[in-house]
């Protein structure tokens, strides 16, 4: 049987290969059954077509690390106003219109995610561009108010 992790790490690598990035990728098994959730994205934009594409990519891989004939797969798209919370999505997300919440003020920055790199979030905003420390970032989202932009 298959290392979880490897089976994901694989997984992550075909996704990439036809233009999806794989932002969650949960397992669980119960009595022989398989459930797989992940979450996919497409800069050029994420509906059913790239969900159905995933899906495609992902069964005959869970079927193959776990002799699961009928495994359970769930896959979507990350939302229009995701919150961002792993450094796969600060990468993934570069470009987008995003809204940050610091640790130390009360209200949103709204801008664009210009970069990620070394814990630092390049953000483009009102008041220019500034690298912000991950660990200075209460919250941040997607940006859906300035879609098309």
């Amino acid at each position: 049987m298959a290392d979880d992790k490897d089976v994901e790490s694989g997984i992550e690598a075909i996704l990439g290969n036809a233009g999806l990035h794989l932002l969650e990728f949960s397992l669980s098994r119960h009595k022989g059954s398989f459930k797989v959730k992940a979450v996919v994205y497409s800069p050029l934009g994420t509906g059913t077509d790239e969900c159905s594409k995933a899906h495609r990519l992902i069964l005959p891989q869970i079927q193959l690390a776990f002799d699961a004939q009928n495994p359970e797969i769930e896959i979507s798209s990350p939302g229009i106003d995701r919150i961002i919370k792993s450094e796969k999505e600060w990468k993934a997300f570069v470009g987008k219109s995003i809204k940050v919440l610091l640790n130390d003020r009360d209200e949103w920055l709204v801008g664009r995610l210009m970069g990620y790199s070394g814990g630092k979030v390049e953000f483009s905003g009102k008041e220019g561009t500034s690298a912000i420390d991950i660990s200075s970032i209460a919250k941040a989202r997607l940006d859906s108010s300035h879609k098309g932009e």
